[in-house]
């Protein structure tokens, strides 16, 4: 996730190693040879980026979610959480905060 002035950038992740290594194994144990070709193939760390304009964001908030905190974004009839660390949760929510509210230096024009 990166955060602009002007808007909230975010990708989904690509499949990791472990999903690689399993379909691997799948296609080897079916001896399927379609999916060992596919499966076999170099995958990007992402799958595709998203984009939320800085001026949509309605409110924010956050929320312990087990190992990591959710911070959520809600955007008109969306809400989009992003998992982060829990020490990062509050800087992450403040920061978004003030740039919609324009109380931040970068916001300022």
């Amino acid at each position: 996730m990166k955060i602009w002035p002007d808007r909230i950038e975010w990708s989904k992740p690509g499949r990791t190693t472990v999903a690689n290594v399993l379909l691997v194994i799948l296609a080897v144990y079916t001896v399927a040879l379609s999916l060992l070709i596919p499966a076999c193939r170099p995958r990007f760390k992402e799958q595709g980026r998203q984009m939320l304009a800085m001026r949509a964001v309605q409110s924010v908030a956050s929320q312990r979610d087990g190992l990591h905190t959710a911070v959520a974004v809600v955007a008109g009839a969306t809400t989009i959480a992003f998992r982060v660390p829990h020490g990062q949760a509050e800087q992450i929510e403040t920061l978004i905060r003030d740039l919609v509210l324009g109380n931040h230096p970068a916001a300022q024009k």
